[in-house]
């Protein structure tokens, strides 16, 4: 049984018409946390049947818990509204396609027990890589992209990858700060917004999609350029 100094946890998966996933994170996430204190959120968005699979989880497994909101938030927006009533110690944000390996999750939480404020899964970082895009043009896309965060931000500068949408945190150190995401990148908003310490790499792979489809698009690529604005302005 974990000590009641053993911190909690906050697993927020944001989702949207991930069908077929929701079953087996849940599984790979409680293998990968064993005895931890730990719950798992779905910030959900879907059209798809997602939500009535998350739904059934819930019902037989009490570490689940379902946010869904019937508008398309988007799923940086989803996670922060989630991030609202949360209370537990430590807050892991992952993609629910399953392509952010839940093994990696303890290693996070360890970075963060060690001393670190923000641990980073980077697929940039000496050790990561990246499977999970499709074609040189989308690496290509996604390398520049935070590159052009890393250029206009200093913040963005204490990551290798600061794009990335796996990553775990400590709750308070959202105290006092308002969270205004545009489109994915959660991590951007935490990382210039709040006055944190210490953060840490921790290499994965960006796995292959198994279901579903990608939720990038042209439009994302605007969101993006305006969130950066934003945050160049902040």
């Amino acid at each position: 049984m974990p000590s009641s100094s053993t911190p909690t946890i906050a697993v927020i998966v944001p989702t949207f018409n991930e069908r077929g996933n929701p079953g087996p994170l849940v599984e790979q996430v409680t293998a990968a946390l064993g005895n931890a204190r730990f719950r798992i959120e779905f910030a959900d968005d879907s059209t798809d049947g997602t939500t009535c699979e998350i739904r059934e989880l819930a019902r037989g497994n009490p570490t689940v818990c379902l946010n869904h909101s019937l508008t398309r938030r988007g799923l940086a927006r989803a996670v922060a509204e989630v991030l609202d009533s949360v209370s537990e110690d430590i807050v892991v944000v992952m993609d629910g396609d399953l392509q952010h390996p839940p093994h990696i999750v303890p290693t996070l939480i360890d970075a963060l027990t060690a001393g670190a404020d923000i641990a980073v899964a980077s697929r940039y970082t000496p050790g990561g890589r990246e499977l999970g895009l499709s074609g040189p043009w989308r690496r290509v896309v996604s390398r520049e992209s935070s590159r052009i965060s890393q250029f206009l931000l200093p913040a963005a500068r204490r990551t290798s990858d600061p794009g990335s949408g796996f990553f775990a945190f400590r709750r308070r150190i959202l105290d006092g700060t308002v969270l205004q995401p545009v489109g994915f990148k959660l991590l951007l908003e935490v990382l210039v917004r709040t006055d944190s310490g210490r953060v840490v790499d921790v290499p994965y792979t960006f796995d292959r999609r198994i279901r579903a489809s990608s939720k990038a698009s042209p439009m994302e690529g605007l969101r993006y350029l305006r969130h950066l604005l934003r945050l160049c302005a902040s």
